[in-house]
């Protein structure tokens, strides 16, 4: 077992906050992606680490409302950069191109075949590239007559484009208003990415589960950044006072803090603490587990039998329809595994219940059909679900569920509906 996977497990079964937090599915753990108006999502190795509804002032609502507000003055002082430099285009080119223009235009229009044999003849002859492209140009009005060379073309525009006062294009105050306006469209994408930051589907700090606390979850993703576990990120983090008006102090930068620094991230105006939103990511071998199609479940479930010195078998087929993810045998019992990742958050018991339901259903069927089979047949089958809840009332009342059922099928008897927190095998 490589080092980080022996941290990572080491702090896997030693520390419940740890567990909860790598228990969520991937697209709860990893920062999850809608493309475009499509259904397709991916997930990202980023993990944002914010505080920003740590304490009752909610101050990710603050974040909010201040964001959405910069962005209409973001849009607003844009807009008035382009109106200001749009007549001055459009009346440079009407002064020094509308011929040659509407020239090429009639051309392409009206003489398509003339005019794409010309380029053509120019892509074509590579000797006399330049040659011919001068003389496309100068048929057109773009240059002059007296421009016979590629160098000379960029001399001449190099002098055109010199500021001056006498140059209506170029000039001090074109120069001033182009600047302001690269100003406001930089702005406006710091703006948007501190918006991807806030709105994620994750913010894990504040993803707690019920014995969860702040506390507890940064203490965490210390040891994890102690471990190299988890990375700092190369995307921008974002900090700002929500305690002094808007836009005193606010700033996006790289960062490489552990986790449990944070708090130390004070406001220079008020000595106040700081709202952060700073991305991290996983060490690439665990983040490929959790990508994987299983998910970390089965790799904990893994860990678990080998450090039980358990033998096992991943994924096997049988009859060309049945896929086990994991199959073990201790003692006169062979456990047959099916492992699954649900969704936790902005779900309902209810729901989960109707997942685990199907698919307990499932595996006593497909274990049902394996018993006959050289090898099975003379061990105590188990079917087992191992899944990533360990809310216990649920466990409970899916077995319950089961247990109670009449149809003549051992294996919703004998069968277990478990997780990582409560596995036994015996």
């Amino acid at each position: 077992m490589s080092i980080i996977k022996n941290k990572f497990y080491y702090l896997f079964w030693n520390n419940p906050a740890c567990r909860n937090l790598f228990l969520l599915s991937k697209e709860e753990l990893l920062e999850t992606r809608q493309i475009g108006e499509l259904s397709a999502v991916f997930t990202t190795n980023r993990i944002i680490v914010s505080n920003a509804e740590e304490n009752e002032e909610n101050h990710i609502e603050t974040v909010k409302v201040r964001s959405n507000l910069y962005d209409i003055d973001l849009e607003n002082s844009l807009q008035k950069q382009i109106n200001f430099l749009k007549p001055i285009f459009e009346q440079f080119l009407d002064e020094k191109f509308k011929k040659s223009i509407n020239k090429l235009g009639y051309d392409i229009e009206n003489n398509t075949l003339k005019f794409i044999t010309r380029v053509l003849k120019i892509i074509l002859n590579e000797e006399k590239r330049e040659e011919l492209t001068i003389k496309l140009l100068q048929n057109y009005g773009f240059i002059g007559t007296h421009l016979n060379s590629f160098q000379e073309v960029e001399e001449s525009m190099k002098r055109g484009l010199t500021p001056s006062k006498k140059n209506n294009l170029i000039n001090e105050q074109t120069i001033y208003t182009f600047f302001e306006g690269i100003k406001y469209v930089k702005e406006m994408y710091i703006n948007h990415s501190y918006k991807s930051l806030y709105n994620s589907n994750q913010i894990l700090v504040n993803v707690l589960n019920n014995e969860d606390n702040f506390n507890s979850r940064i203490k965490l993703f210390g040891e994890l950044y102690d471990s190299k576990i988890l990375l700092p990120s190369t995307d921008d983090a974002f900090i700002e006072c929500s305690y002094c008006d808007s836009n005193t102090y606010k700033g996006v930068f790289q960062l490489k803090l552990n986790p449990k620094k944070l708090k130390e991230l004070k406001c220079p105006v008020c000595s106040k603490e700081l709202t952060y939103f700073v991305p991290y990511k996983l060490e690439d071998e665990l983040y490929n587990i959790i990508k994987s199609p299983d998910g970390l479940i089965l790799d904990a479930l893994c860990n678990k039998l080998n450090t039980n010195r358990i033998s096992y078998q991943l994924n096997c087929l049988f009859f060309e329809d049945i896929e086990i993810d994991c199959i073990f045998r201790n003692n006169n019992k062979i456990f047959i595994v099916e492992t699954k990742m649900y969704k936790q958050n902005n779900t309902t018991p209810e729901k989960i219940l109707s997942k685990i339901k199907a698919h307990f259903d499932k595996l006593v069927n497909d274990t049902k059909r394996l018993e006959n089979i050289e090898g099975f047949n003379s061990y105590e089958l188990i079917p087992t679900l191992m899944i990533n809840i360990n809310n216990e009332s649920i466990l409970k009342e899916a077995q319950l569920f089961f247990k109670s059922k009449e149809e003549n099928n051992k294996y919703y008897i004998s069968g277990r509906i478990t997780s990582l927190n409560y596995l036994d095998l015996s």
